[in-house]
């Protein structure tokens, strides 16, 4: 589906060309589920960064314990719950050909966009890392001879000041062409933080880029690519007390929704730049040769106040780290007018990870809490090769054959330490004072903290060889309708735990495996003024990597199988030329099939472990639903365009362990209400969420004034959330409520 407007002197559709399969191809002749947005629907929609793009992609997921600055995407049920600075995704992120190996480089703020495309379903084939769930893949807007940009500012309540704009054009025409772009967005946030007496739950963001495109030759071209940004922000976390009164184990009780008591730090911080340089070389007979290089650095820093409340005792962490990325892939593609095509090249990966973490007031040598804290930095070394190929056959007229695979050779190693350390009051995030280091890689130290007894760490580095491959039949029926078949097996690569409380917690888990089965038409009718798309999958989940928030660290493991069925259908009508329409709907039932020894949070379970076989996997609500409607009505001084779209979302739970049944709970737990009470808190009911916005424009559509409101009716949303059952609460991160703001924008 593709929620653009169409040129308004046809009345047809717009026709979106995606370029993920390395080949330019409609989205509506594509083989797989897609959704193609154009940027200029999600400047009408209100996406601007890549939390908010969830709302108008049906079936895509998106949360986050840090703001904007850190999302973490789920397609079809199937993402990750692991938060730290080296993690690796089951949904891969890409701009402009680059895979952006590193988890904190994904929160891509949306400017200048071209357009974005979302594959659901295994992309292990063409894609620069294997993914198990899909690929959101940004395409920003590209220099070209014709001088054109835009200035964008915006305001609204809450703070809200915006500013935005691109330029480009011909340096010297025909040969060098070059284009800049800058945003820059202030938001002080809807909630109120009575510790601090300040607004939160907003942020500060820029994000420059600049791109040269050099054509010396007529064959070959060469773009250079720049960026920089950073974003911070302030995260607002909710309060839920597991004691009578709503009180947790200090005594406090929170009494509003919208003014919270968080008197620790909660701001997270994400500085981002890169490099990439895209030379491709045209030959004669229509083969082309290519060559992406890239490099990628990104900080992500992260505060949190824990227990979310102003007592004395303030449970509070920091996680983050560095990474640094260098990526080449070399392409060959051949003419795409023969009956036999062919894609391949080789691909090489370098990512240096530094992940680092700390918990000022708990101990592994000291269960008390609040005299005591730990730490651990570990460096994670990886590096990828692959080969890959794919070959696309015309066997007749109207039936394709596609065919594709991949081999990877990765390897991960690391090194580094955990200790506990003496907690100075008055700086509590000073670890220099040890008190015990229990990981030390480097001297092969492995000590249980609370007995000192040796222990085996895990080996030090690993290689995992793994293939990939996916078929596909596409059947033209009739012009502008096909069918297809989809055979598709990826892999996410094994890694190591790195956010650690306890020695055991620094471990290394091997890949998981998905198989995706998937079929659906693409329907392109009435002369181009609709297109309807309709695909059913089925997965089959091997060595599913669950992660675990514990009390005071996480737990990957390849504990689980899994099963995902459902469908998509989606649309967009234009059956007036000043009138369009969208929809989405999808459905999906995730769950484990086989995961017996689920770890949860000791409190819940009194440290044994839970049979999660049956339940659903965490953040994959069966059923979300997408609307959109635009009407333009012509006046004579320009037009006035009325837009509203709608998302619904059923029910879905934050925690792997959060519904099923705790056969010995803590006492504090035990009760049908409190029982009842964990599972609410640990997940979002049933919503709908709604925008409108009105624009006039000028006679020639190079000004835009317009008014937005977003979440019109004030729903209340969470995007995650964690228990610290040792403080008798429940901690939560509360969404966006209604807003609203102008726009005004001047073309070229």
């Amino acid at each position: 589906m593709a929620q653009a407007a169409a040129p308004q002197n046809t009345g047809k559709l717009e026709e979106i060309t995606v370029r993920s399969n390395k080949r330019a191809q409609q989205a509506n002749t594509t083989p797989a589920s897609i959704v193609a947005l154009s940027g200029k629907t999600l400047q009408t929609t209100g996406v601007r960064d890549a939390l908010s793009l969830a709302r108008d992609v049906p079936g895509l997921m998106a949360e986050t314990t840090s703001g904007s600055a850190n999302p973490r995407y789920r397609l079809r049920g199937i993402g990750t719950n692991d938060f730290s600075a080296n993690m690796t995704t089951a949904v891969g992120v890409s701009e402009d050909d680059v895979f952006l190996d590193s988890g904190a480089s994904q929160g891509v703020p949306i400017y200048d966009l071209d357009h974005v495309e979302v594959f659901r379903g295994p992309q292990g084939t063409l894609q620069g890392k294997n993914t198990t769930a899909g690929m959101v893949s940004y395409y920003t807007k590209k220099p070209t001879n014709t001088l054109d940009g835009y200035v964008r500012g915006t305001a609204g309540n809450y703070g809200l000041w915006g500013e935005e704009g691109a330029l480009g054009g011909p340096i010297i025409k025909d040969k060098l062409m070059a284009r800049f772009a800058i945003v820059n967005r202030d938001y002080d946030g809807q909630y109120y933080n009575g510790s601090h007496k300040n607004p939160t739950g907003g942020y500060q963001y820029y994000d420059m880029r600049g791109q040269i495109l050099a054509k010396p030759v007529d064959n070959l071209s060469i773009l250079v690519k720049m960026h920089l940004g950073r974003n911070k922000t302030k995260v607002p976390i909710d309060h839920v007390g597991l004691l009578p009164g709503g009180e947790d184990a200090q005594g406090y009780t929170q009494t509003s929704t919208r003014n919270i008591q968080n008197n620790g730090r909660t701001d997270a911080t994400t500085r981002r730049a890169g490099l990439s340089v895209n030379a491709k070389y045209d030959f004669e007979n229509g083969w082309s040769l290519a060559n992406i290089f890239a490099l990628e650095w990104n900080h992500f820093n992260v505060f949190s106040d824990d227990d979310a409340s102003p007592a004395p005792v303030d449970y509070q962490e920091n996680i983050g780290g560095v990474a640094r990325v260098l990526s080449n892939e070399v392409r060959v593609v051949s003419p795409q007018n023969k009956k036999i095509r062919y894609v391949g090249g080789v691909y090489y990966m370098r990512n240096l990870t530094q992940s680092y973490s700390q918990q000022p007031l708990y101990s592994p040598i000291d269960s008390s809490f609040g005299t005591g804290g730990n730490a651990s930095s570990f460096n994670i070394s990886t590096q990828d090769a692959a080969v890959f190929s794919a070959l696309s056959f015309d066997l007749t007229s109207r039936l394709t054959l596609d065919i594709g695979g991949r081999f990877t050779s990765e390897t991960r190693s690391a090194n580094g330490e955990a200790w506990a350390y003496n907690t100075d009051p008055s700086n509590p995030y000073n670890a220099s004072n040890r008190a015990l280091t229990y990981i030390n890689t480097n001297t092969n130290t492995y000590l249980n903290p609370n007995t000192g007894q040796a222990m085996v760490g895990p080996p030090l580095s690993k290689t995992f060889n793994k293939d990939s491959e996916d078929a596909s039949l596409k059947y033209r029926i009739a012009p502008g309708i096909i069918a297809y078949l989809r055979y598709a097996r990826g892999f996410r690569t094994g890694n190591y735990n790195t956010y650690v409380a306890t020695t055991s917690d620094f471990s290394l888990y091997n890949p998981e495996e998905l198989t995706d089965y998937e079929g659906g038409v693409k329907a392109r009718i009435w002369g181009g003024k609709a297109q309807l798309n309709l695909s059913g999958f089925h997965y089959d989940y091997n060595n599913m990597q669950v992660t675990i928030l514990q009390n005071t660290g996480t737990h990957t493991t390849n504990a689980a199988q899994a099963v995902s069925n459902g469908f998509e259908f989606e649309g967009q009508v234009r059956p007036l030329q000043n009138l369009l329409g969208s929809f989405g709907v999808t459905y999906q039932d995730a769950h484990y099939t086989n995961f017996k020894n689920a770890s949860a949070p000791t409190p819940f379970n009194s440290g044994n472990p839970v049979d999660l076989s049956g339940q659903p996997l965490e953040r994959a609500p069966h059923v979300t639903a997408n609307f959109l409607l635009s009407y333009k009505i012509p006046v004579s001084f320009g037009d006035f365009t009325v837009q509203t779209d709608w998302r619904y979302t059923s029910r879905y739970r934050f925690q792997a362990w959060s519904d099923s049944h705790a056969t010995t709970p803590a006492a504090f737990l035990a009760s049908p209400q409190m029982q009842a009470l964990v599972r609410h808190a640990f997940s979002q009911n049933p919503v709908i969420t709604g925008n409108v916005r009105v624009a006039w424009h000028s006679v020639d559509e190079k000004t835009e004034v317009a008014f937005w409101l977003h979440n019109v009716t004030n729903q209340m949303t969470y995007t995650n959330a964690f228990g610290e059952f040792f403080n008798r609460n429940i901690s939560r991160y509360p969404g966006d409520l209604r807003a609203f703001g102008f726009e005004v924008m001047r073309a070229l």
